[in-house]
């Protein structure tokens, strides 16, 4: 089988699939695909060896878990990690709001049969157990559909098969490569706590070994602002994927190009419990990236530029356990779910504005039921005021538990 078949069988295979991951039996990475904010490749390949080094998982067993190093993105967002045959394994992930408890690697299918215990202690003594049960055979249901492709699966678990596909990539990677300036360059960023997160980028050359390295040394120790190693590194591999246009051919041989450097207990490689500050932290490690590739390919490379962050908002509203992500960058804005909460009569809209490059909104929670904002990412330029204010208030932190009648004003402009 040739490379273009290959992959165009991992396309047909996972087609109903918007981010995932598919590993062999080694954990060498087949192919992966993000389109999401949230539990990229480099989480879900973690997510894939921890299930593999407690539960070894044999064909047909879907494995769930949350949390992964105990610094994912919540609780909410629930792991699959699916054995489709000995050399294949497939990853990829679903919110589901009524989750607040950890869940380790737990066999949910084992061998396609049902694992009665862990059904009857995770599902069916949960208080919204129908809701659970319709949220794991849908994803059952999703799983049955992929496996029952033999032909690609076959096709793809051939050991010579993902051999072809390896080397194809590394020589697409290449090409990119070569195509693009080699050097360093480096840049750093401030937090609002001072705090300093440090990034220089090498990228080089050396017997016709091509290898790009992200060094963070001299990134401050955290305190109580910091993110999962895993978590930063599934950023910085986005944005090095997408600089050079290699999204189609995303492979362990591309992976084994990239070093990323993240000092021990730093802003960039200490887990929280919750992970409160992932985003944030992700956003400007991943901009700082890409300001460095640029950078480096920029006619302009030798003045000496300053990093910039973009300016960013992204909170959570959360009504009965059903999520509401809000995002507001320079690019624009993105209210998913807005109009239903309106519907529903969860919130009333108070105020809306909206010009070429300002928007101002402005509700009130009538919902009498626990709701909550919880906000993932607040990047904005220094001394500029906050464009968020609840009960006219600008919050104090990262979670408010939101009461009936509390308004929410937003006020951005984009391209800020």
């Amino acid at each position: 089988m040739n490379a273009k078949t290959y992959q165009s069988y991992l396309i047909q295979l996972t087609q109903h699939l918007s981010s995932f991951s598919i590993v062999n039996s080694d954990g060498q990475l087949l192919f992966s695909k993000d389109t999401q904010l949230e539990c990229l490749s480099t989480s879900r390949l973690v997510s894939f060896q921890i299930v593999k080094k407690y539960l070894k998982p044999k064909p047909l067993d879907l494995i769930i878990l949350n949390d992964p190093e105990n610094g994912g993105f919540g609780l909410t967002k629930i792991i699959f990690v699916a054995c489709l045959s000995e050399n294949l394994n497939l990853i990829w992930h679903e919110d589901l709001g009524v989750v607040d408890f950890k869940i380790p690697p737990t066999p949910l299918f084992e061998g396609n049969q049902k694992n009665s215990f862990v059904w009857s202690a995770l599902v069916d003594n949960h208080p919204d157990s129908a809701l659970l049960k319709t949220f794991f055979e849908r994803q059952k249901s999703k799983l049955d559909s992929i496996l029952s492709q033999k032909t690609y699966v076959q096709a793809i678990s051939l050991a010579k098969n993902q051999t072809t596909w390896l080397k194809a990539s590394q020589e697409i990677f290449e090409n990119q490569f070569s195509n693009k300036a080699l050097g360093s360059s480096e840049c750093s960023y401030k937090t609002s706590g001072q705090q300093l997160i440090k990034l220089k980028l090498i990228v080089e050359e050396k017997q016709n070994i091509r290898l790009l390295t992200l060094d963070f040394t001299n990134t401050n120790i955290a305190t109580d602002y910091s993110a999962a190693s895993h978590v930063v590194e599934s950023g910085l591999i986005q944005k090095i994927i997408q600089f050079y246009q290699i999204e189609n051919f995303f492979s362990q041989a591309v992976l084994d190009k990239i070093k990323i450097i993240l000092p021990p207990k730093s802003i960039v490689s200490k887990a929280t419990s919750r992970g409160e500050c992932n985003h944030e932290i992700q956003s400007i490690c991943s901009q700082l990236c890409l300001f460095n590739l640029n950078l480096l390919n920029s006619q302009a490379r030798k003045i000496n530029l300053a990093f910039e962050a973009s300016t960013e908002l992204k909170f959570d509203l959360i009504f009965n356990q059903q999520i509401y992500p809000f995002s507001f960058d320079s690019k624009g804005v993105s209210l998913e779910g807005f109009e239903s909460l309106l519907s529903k009569n969860q919130i009333g809209l108070i105020e809306c504005y909206r010009g070429d490059q300002n928007i101002h909104l402005k509700f009130e929670v009538v919902d009498l039921s626990s709701s909550k904002l919880q906000i993932k990412s607040k990047l904005f330029p220094e001394g500029k005021e906050w464009c968020l204010k609840i009960n006219n208030q600008i919050p104090s932190g990262r979670k408010i538990q939101l009461q009936q009648k509390d308004q929410i004003q937003i006020d951005w402009k984009i391209g800020q």
